[in-house]
């Protein structure tokens, strides 16, 4: 088969997140390309994208295939050829022989049984689905804290939580379910995956908007046990984790007796003046406002106290709670304007708001205060 370097090099480029760094099964570590098509798959998440110069089939070893034509110019014609287990490259001026398996050695991508499929605005799904991605658990123990969990109707609702903290929002798109499956938890590879090509591949204006406005659609299907998105020239199935979603509304608690708000850039830089402080005492960093002014503290035994006085607007009266300043800064890192954060007890889960970006709540640290 022959086609132009840049085009073999995109397609390695946007399936490289998808191919395993360390795996028993080293077939695994190739791309596969066959009929039409680039894939490439971890075994939970399949991506294949098309490209029509692909004739026949062959396996390409990503990643050193992928350096290799850093250096060749992208007008270049490649010439690809396998012949058992030899893969041969050449162009003009150059040629280059890989020891490979054999593309029937390539485990089967995951495929979703034809299904109808829902035309979302990509441009308010996607985003909101990576953003929760932060908040998903790494621990496996509970397996079901390390996806994002999607709920479709009338609204669309996104969260993710791992125990310590979650984030959660509500998007003004609507989906039908489909054969009574109106859920998922999508594991957060996935939706980093997703995230990647999303970035990077045009897709098609989504019907009904002006042009003008460029809103892009992605065709999404659901079954109890696979996800499966396409836009432009990408299809993305994953398998969903096994699961029922824990009950995140329980915890946002809008009508908090204490309120206090503040400029987010003003907040982040307080907190980074105690960040070192907090970090020699298990990470806690002490909120207490009164009146107009808020007090940002961390204190060590053995190192001493650092507080900086923050301005800001407060609602209910005066509070105190205390939280992990690592989790604060993560939340708080490049957001602008204001940011307003409720409060009922020092004991109770603590809600952040800002703009229109997804609710997000920190559990609290107990602390003699």
């Amino acid at each position: 088969m022959q086609m132009r370097v840049d085009r073999l090099r995109g397609a390695l480029e946007l399936l490289h997140p998808v191919v395993p760094r360390k795996t028993a099964l080293e077939v695994l570590s190739n791309v596969l390309l066959r009929n039409g098509r680039a894939a490439a798959t971890d075994l939970e998440v399949a991506v294949a994208l098309e490209l029509p110069e692909v004739e026949g089939e062959c396996l390409l070893p990503q990643e050193p295939v992928a350096k290799l034509l850093k250096y060749v110019p992208g007008s270049e014609m490649l010439t690809v050829e396998q012949k058992g287990k030899s893969l041969t490259f050449s162009w003009d001026g150059g040629q280059a022989t890989y020891e490979v398996h054999k593309p029937a050695d390539y485990p089967p991508l995951l495929e979703l049984k034809a299904q109808t499929a829902s035309a979302v605005d990509g441009e308010t799904l996607v985003p909101a689905l990576s953003a929760m991605t932060a908040y998903c658990a790494t621990q496996k123990d509970r397996l079901v804290l390390t996806g994002v969990h999607l709920t479709i109707g009338e609204t669309v609702e996104v969260a993710a939580g791992d125990g310590f903290r979650l984030a959660y929002q509500t998007l003004p798109i609507a989906m039908s379910p489909v054969d009574g499956v109106d859920r998922a938890v999508i594991p957060a590879g996935a939706v980093t995956i997703l995230g990647h090509l999303w970035r990077k591949v045009p897709g098609a204006p989504l019907d009904g908007f002006p042009a003008r406005l460029l809103k892009r659609r992605l065709e999404l299907t659901l079954n109890k046990t696979m996800l499966q998105v396409r836009f432009g020239r990408v299809t993305l199935t994953a398998r969903l984790i096994e699961g029922d979603s824990p009950n995140f509304k329980q915890f946002i608690r809008q009508e908090a007796p204490l309120k206090v708000r503040m400029l987010a850039p003003d907040f982040e830089r307080a907190v980074r003046r105690v960040q070192d402080m907090a970090r020699e005492n298990s990470g806690i960093v002490r909120l207490a406002w009164s009146g107009s002014a808020m007090a940002v503290s961390a204190r060590s035994e053995e190192k001493g106290e650092v507080e900086v006085s923050l301005p800001v607007t407060g609602e209910g009266g005066d509070g105190r709670v205390a939280l992990n300043v690592s989790y604060l800064l993560d939340y708080l890192r490049g957001r602008e304007c204001l940011v307003t954060m409720s409060v009922t007890t020092d004991k109770a889960p603590v809600l952040f708001q800002h703009a229109a970006s997804p609710l997000v709540v920190l559990m609290p640290i107990f602390v003699q205060w």
